[in-house]
């Protein structure tokens, strides 16, 4: 950095999905900028190496490379869909396409994208965002585990691991998911090498390949706890690396997402969709009227209504995604409408039934899981797991049996708490997934910078209980209703408040709403945030940079790159 300017670099804290789009959005603005006089400082920190543009499940920490998204290769985005891309920017679809022109069997990543290729694509937009600032920005990338936060008078500094501080202008808490636990159920297999916990990280490697070693000289059978797109995947994996034992996914009401159907590249490109996803609104009639359940005057009478006109819709052929992506822009209105407390507690309560319905996965994944069904050798069980044990030879689950529970208005599942049943199997996953909890009691936060914020009063959970509480333009806001002009939050820890707030979409100026479960989540609302963040914040953060040459015109200091601090 030039020795002119000692300004305070603007951080990052996360080197995932949020904090690389944050950051190539940043890039973008400075490069357009006429007015910066002296190059911007900027610092990004990951703590794992494999996730730096990435993110868990998008690492290069496993060595399987098929785990897909959830859906077309259109669907991801690092910036706003419906507004122009930036120029000398390839979407994911053009980048696959240039892929393709030296590997012809690359083309399938358009209807079933690998999400490590989303990895190399994020790592490719974030080299041309260098370029196009060359000059006008400095970054510094650091390896490095940040583990407290404390706000100056001036900015903030940032404390690390290994004994390090890094003074900051502002801070943008880009974290991501807390990482998952081993359950509570499964604490004494946490360190068994037949038991995985973490089945996106390097060290689930080792029980992928011995289940498969494994599996080649007695009949093999595998526990996955949980019957989502986690479990999906592990099981997608065990079977693409030529497993040919048993499979039991299980969970307390065993919902699986719906699966896209196959679509040749071609059909994908000429229809922009992949069989099986939401048609354009103008084509659902249904939309063209507010729910009847926006009628309710009580959170059941609420709850009771969307049960009765989401069956009411289906049985009419539409599709769960397509019903409620559409409903999900009123859940701004109803959380104005009824208790907090309340909606909280139905959130909560049908998040896993909320969110298998509104996301399907890609068609490989799908048809994978959907023939392994059918041949037998996956099985779906219902049953609420009570303990998983066992030694070196085996992993021993007991559980109580269900049958599953498929209504939006209350939890019906029907476990036989009065009995239980126990199965041994040979080895066993953890698809629990991570979490976007913060807890008030800080042994619920596991990333100690959030720990410290929430002791400090710097930080409170968001009333659903899904991330923190922000403004409107992501700044943090404290236990007394403030938002912090020095730190904001992006990603995963503002998945409550993307639910509930609502924001014009870009693509359609004047729509406004909220995005439910994982969809609130995604790659294209994570761009939005981006932006409503940059157009709220930006002229503050890069005004030290106008300001550093009166005379005007920015130094052409060459781009600095730096690894470490």
């Amino acid at each position: 950095m030039t020795a002119e300017n000692d300004q305070k670099p603007i951080a990052i804290i996360g080197g995932g999905l949020a904090g690389t789009t944050t950051l190539v959005q940043t890039l973008i603005k400075i490069a357009e900028d006429p007015n910066i006089t002296e190059p911007v400082k900027i610092a990004m920190v990951e703590r794992h190496p494999e996730q730096m543009h990435g993110v868990v499940a998008y690492s290069k920490g496993a060595t399987f490379k098929n785990h897909n998204l959830n859906g077309g290769a259109r669907t991801f985005s690092m910036f706003p869909v419906g507004l122009p891309m930036p120029e000398g920017f390839p979407t994911f679809p053009e980048y696959i396409h240039d892929l393709a022109k030296q590997n012809p069997d690359a083309i399938d990543c358009l209807t079933n994208p690998p999400r490590q290729l989303v990895s190399d694509y994020m790592q490719h937009i974030v080299g041309i965002a260098l370029e196009k600032a060359e000059g006008k920005a400095t970054v510094e990338f650091a390896m490095k585990n940040a583990t407290d936060l404390e706000e100056t008078a001036s900015g903030a500094t940032i404390s690390f691991s290994d004994g390090s501080t890094l003074d900051a202008a502002h801070v943008v808490m880009a974290t991501g998911f807390q990482e998952n636990l081993t359950p509570r159920f499964a604490q004494d297999v946490a360190g068994n090498p037949r038991f995985a916990g973490q089945p996106y990280h390097s060290s689930a490697n080792r029980v992928f390949e011995a289940a498969c070693a494994e599996d080649g000289h007695k009949d093999c059978k595998v526990l996955i706890i949980g019957t989502g797109l986690t479990a999906m995947d592990i099981a997608t994996r065990l079977i693409k690396s030529g497993f040919k034992g048993e499979i039991t996914m299980m969970s307390r009401r065993a919902l699986m997402h719906k699966t896209f159907e196959p679509t040749s590249p071609q059909e994908y490109m000429e229809t922009g969709s992949l069989r099986g996803e939401p048609r354009p609104l103008p084509q659902l009639e249904f939309t063209h009227h507010r729910p009847k359940f926006m009628k309710a005057r009580t959170v059941g009478g609420l709850a009771h209504g969307i049960a009765k006109e989401f069956q009411d819709l289906r049985q009419k052929g539409y599709s769960s995604m397509e019903i409620l992506g559409y409903w999900e822009r009123f859940t701004p209105e109803i959380a104005e409408k009824f208790p907090k407390k309340d909606l909280a507690a139905l959130l909560n309560a049908h998040e896993a039934l909320i969110t298998s319905n509104r996301v399907g996965v890609t068609p490989d994944t799908g048809v994978t899981i959907r023939d392994g069904i059918a041949s037998g050798q996956i099985k779906i069980k219902s049953g609420s797991i009570k303990h998983v044990g066992g030694g070196h030879d085996c992993i021993e689950c007991t559980f109580n049996p269900g049958t599953s529970a498929l209504s939006l208005v209350k939890n019906q599942f029907g476990a036989a708490h009065n009995r239980t049943e126990t199965e041994e199997f040979d080895f066993a996953f953890s698809a629990m997934g991570n979490t976007s909890l913060y807890d008030p009691s800080l042994h619920a936060i596991r990333n100690p910078v959030w720990a410290s914020l929430v002791e400090q009063g710097k930080a409170v959970a968001h009333w659903t209980k899904s991330g923190v509480t922000v403004d409107r333009d992501f700044s943090l806001v404290d236990r007394d209703g403030n938002p912090s002009k020095i730190i904001s939050t992006l990603g995963v820890p503002v998945a409550g408040h993307m639910t509930v707030t609502s924001y014009p979409y870009p693509d359609k100026p004047g729509i406004a709403g909220g995005k439910l479960g994982a969809a609130a989540l995604s790659a294209t609302i994570i761009a939005n945030e981006a932006m409503f963040f940059l157009d709220a914040r930006y002229d503050d953060l890069v005004k030290p940079y106008r300001d550093a040459t009166p005379t005007g015109g920015v130094k052409h200091a060459p781009k600095k790159v730096q690894h470490g601090m």
